[in-house]
C-alpha cells in the first residue's frame, strides 16, 4: 500500500460504514454520482477520501427510499443547499404518495373484480366552491373533441386522502389541478363526461352558500351546490397513465426553470403583428409561435421563421427555442395573471406552465417541430 492510499479509505471500508454495497459504490461511480478519489491504474482497485463518507451515507439514505438516480446525483450536486435538498425530497415524496394512492385506487379495483357484492364503497368529498370552480376551468380547455378516441372526452377525477385532483388531455396538451378538501372514503377515480363537467361548472356558480359536497359510488358521481344535485355516469374507459407523461413536473428537475409575468407574455401573443409560422396537423392549420431567451435570460416572443443563430443573445442564452401551438400557449395561460414559470428539457421536449406557488396545478404542451 503506498504512503497515499494509507490515508484514504478502502472501497469495502467505505461500503461498510455508509451502508452501500461495494456493488452499489462501483455502480454510482460508473454512473458519475460518487467517483473514488483514486483508481489504482492497474488494478482498477477504487480508494475514497474521508470526506467522501458523508456524500455516501446521503446517497445511501435516498437509495433506500427510492429516489431516481438524476435525483441522487442533484442532491448530491446541491447538498451545501439545503433548500434545494429539501426541495427535491419534497417532491420525490409527492411522487411516492401519488403512487400510494394509485396502488389503493388499483386494489380497490381489483379487489371489486374479485367479489363486486363486497365491495361497493363510498367516498364523500367536501370542497370549496370556489377551489373547485378554479380547478374546471384550469383543465377543461385540454379535454379532447377527436370521436376517434372517445377515453380523453372527459376530465378524470382523482380522489385523494385530503383533496381531489382533475386531469385532462387530448394528446397535445395536458392539464392537471388540484383542489384540497375533506374526504371520508378511500381513494377512487372516475372520468367524468365533458358534457357533465359543463354542467358541474355551471352549478358551481349558482345562487346559494355552502361548499360543493360529492359522493363518488356505484358507478356514478353526485355533486351537490346549494341543495342542488347533479349526478353523472362516468365514462367506461381507462384514462391513460398521465403519470409517465410528466417528469419536471412531478418532482424531477426541469433544465430550464424560467420566471415569467404572465399577462406580458398573454399581451404579446395576441398583439397585432406577432410572429408566428403555419403548420398542418391531421388537415387543420395552426398558428405557432416560438418562446426564447433574451441576453437577459428572460422568456420573450422570438421569431419561429427565423435561424436559430439570429435568436441568439448575449452569452449564448437565447439559444433556447421551443415552438409551441400559439393558441394551446393561450389557454395554458389562462387568465394570464400574476407570476407565471415554464420549465422545460429543451426544444422539443414537452413544456409546462405552471404557478411558482402551486405544485398541484399546471398544464403541460408538446412543442412542435420547427
Amino acid at each position: 500500500m503506498t504512503a497515499v492510499e494509507s490515508e484514504l479509505r478502502s472501497i469495502g471500508e467505505l461500503a461498510r460504514a455508509s451502508g452501500l454495497t461495494v456493488s452499489a459504490l462501483r455502480f454510482y461511480d460508473r454512473s458519475g454520482v460518487l467517483a473514488p478519489a483514486r483508481v489504482d491504474p492497474v488494478t482498477g482497485y477504487r480508494w475514497y477520501t474521508e470526506e467522501q463518507v458523508g456524500p455516501a451515507r446521503l446517497v445511501a439514505g435516498l437509495r433506500r427510499v427510492g429516489m431516481p438516480l438524476a435525483g441522487i446525483a442533484e442532491a448530491l450536486r446541491h447538498r451545501h443547499r439545503p433548500a434545494e435538498v429539501h426541495r427535491l425530497l419534497d417532491a420525490h415524496l409527492r411522487r411516492l404518495e401519488d403512487g400510494l394512492a394509485d396502488a389503493r385506487r388499483e386494489l380497490s379495483r381489483i379487489r371489486s373484480l374479485i367479489d363486486p357484492e363486497e365491495t361497493i364503497v363510498t367516498t364523500r368529498l367536501v370542497l370549496s366552491r370556489t377551489d373547485l370552480a378554479a380547478a374546471v376551468d384550469a383543465v377543461r380547455f385540454a379535454v379532447g373533441a377527436d370521436p376517434g378516441l372517445p377515453v380523453l372526452s372527459g376530465v378524470l377525477v382523482e380522489v385523494e386522502p385530503d383533496g381531489v385532483r382533475l386531469v385532462a388531455t387530448d394528446r397535445h396538451r395536458l392539464a392537471v389541478a388540484r383542489v384540497a378538501g375533506t374526504v371520508d372514503g378511500p381513494p377512487v377515480s372516475a372520468l367524468l363526461p365533458v358534457a357533465a363537467v359543463d354542467e358541474l361548472r355551471a352549478l358551481l356558480d349558482a345562487d346559494g352558500a355552502g361548499d360543493a359536497e360529492v359522493v363518488v359510488a356505484a358507478g356514478r358521481v353526485t355533486v351537490t351546490v346549494a341543495g342542488r344535485p347533479l349526478t353523472a355516469v362516468p365514462l367506461p374507459y381507462d384514462f391513460p397513465d398521465y403519470r409517465r407523461l410528466l417528469r419536471a413536473q412531478l418532482g424531477d428537475v426541469p433544465a430550464y426553470r424560467i420566471p415569467f409575468d404572465g399577462a406580458a407574455l398573454r399581451a404579446a401573443l395576441t398583439a397585432d403583428g406577432v410572429a408566428v409560422c403555419h403548420r398542418t396537423h391531421e388537415g387543420v392549420a395552426h398558428e405557432v409561435v416560438a418562446l426564447g431567451l433574451d441576453g437577459r435570460g428572460e422568456l420573450r416572443l422570438v421569431d419561429p421563421n427565423a435561424v436559430v443563430d439570429a435568436v441568439v443573445g448575449a452569452g449564448g442564452t437565447g439559444a433556447l427555442r421551443v415552438a409551441v401551438n400559439r393558441e394551446y400557449l393561450l389557454d395554458a395561460l389562462g387568465s394570464g395573471d400574476g407570476q407565471l414559470v415554464l420549465e422545460l428539457d429543451g426544444p422539443i421536449a414537452p413544456l409546462a406552465v405552471r404557478r411558482p406557488d402551486d405544485a398541484h396545478a399546471f398544464s403541460v404542451l408538446m412543442p412542435v417541430r420547427l
